[in-house]
C-alpha cells in the first residue's frame, strides 16, 4: 500500500553493541524468517521491521567503516567478521565502540501509509455525510434533486470510508514482509579454511 502511495523509504537507526551484529545482519536483507529482536546498546529489547540499509562500525583510534546492505557478521572468538560482496576484514571486538545500523523501516512505513489514508479519507467521509443530510432535510431541493444530493452525498462518504479502513489496519498492524525477490538468495558458511558467503 505504501508503494502506491509512492511514499519514500523511511529510515529508521539503533545502536547495538558489537557481538550483536551478526544477529541482525545475518536476517537482512530478508525476507527469510521472523524480524529479528536484538539487544540495542542501552540494553533495551527491539524488534527491527525492516530491511538493513548501512551498517557503521566505529573504532578506538580508526577510521569507522560504513558498510552498505546486504552484509553477513560472525563472531569468531574476540573478532568479528564482517563480508560484503567486495570485502572481508576481521575486526577485533576490542576495537569496536559501537555498531550503528540504518534500516528501512518498515513499521514507520505503514504508519505513515496509514496515516495519509486516514487524513485523506476523514474529511471525503464527512463532506459527504454532510452533503447526503443536506440533500435529504434543504427545503430549497425540491423532490429529485435533494434525492440526487444525498446519493451523491452517500457515494463520498462511501469513497472515504474506503479510503479510511486500509488506513486503520496499516496504523494499527504490524508489517508485513514483502514477496521474496526471485534470485536474491544469501548463504554463510563457516569452515576451516575461513567464512565463504555468496550473495
Amino acid at each position: 500500500m505504501a508503494s502506491s502511495l509512492g511514499l519514500a523509504a523511511c529510515t529508521s537507526h539503533v545502536t547495538l553493541a558489537p557481538a550483536d551484529l551478526p544477529a541482525l545482519a545475518n536476517a537482512s536483507p530478508g525476507p527469510s524468517g521472523p524480524f529479528p529482536t536484538i539487544t540495542t546498546k542501552d540494553g533495551t529489547q527491539k524488534v527491527v521491521y525492516g530491511r538493513l540499509e548501512t551498517v557503521t562500525l566505529l573504532r578506538k583510534g580508526a577510521a569507522a567503516l560504513v558498510y552498505p546492505a546486504p552484509i553477513r557478521a560472525v563472531a569468531l572468538g574476540d573478532r568479528l567478521v564482517v563480508r560484503t560482496r567486495d570485502d572481508q576484514r576481521e575486526i577485533p571486538f576490542a576495537e569496536i565502540t559501537e555498531v550503528r545500523v540504518s534500516y528501512d523501516d518498515y513499521l514507520v512505513r505503514d504508519r505513515v501509509a496509514g496515516g495519509v489514508l486516514l487524513g485523506t479519507g476523514m474529511p471525503i467521509f464527512v463532506s459527504g455525510v454532510v452533503m447526503g443530510a443536506l440533500g435529504l432535510t434543504n427545503k430549497e431541493l425540491s423532490g429529485g434533486a435533494g434525492a440526487v444530493v444525498s446519493l451523491a452525498g452517500l457515494g463520498i462518504a462511501g469513497l472515504g470510508l474506503v479510503m479510511m479502513l486500509p488506513g486503520m489496519q496499516l496504523a494499527k498492524s504490524k508489517p508485513k514482509k514483502p514477496a521474496e525477490e526471485p534470485g536474491k538468495t544469501v548463504t554463510v558458511s563457516i569452515g576451516p579454511g575461513g567464512i565463504a558467503g555468496s550473495f
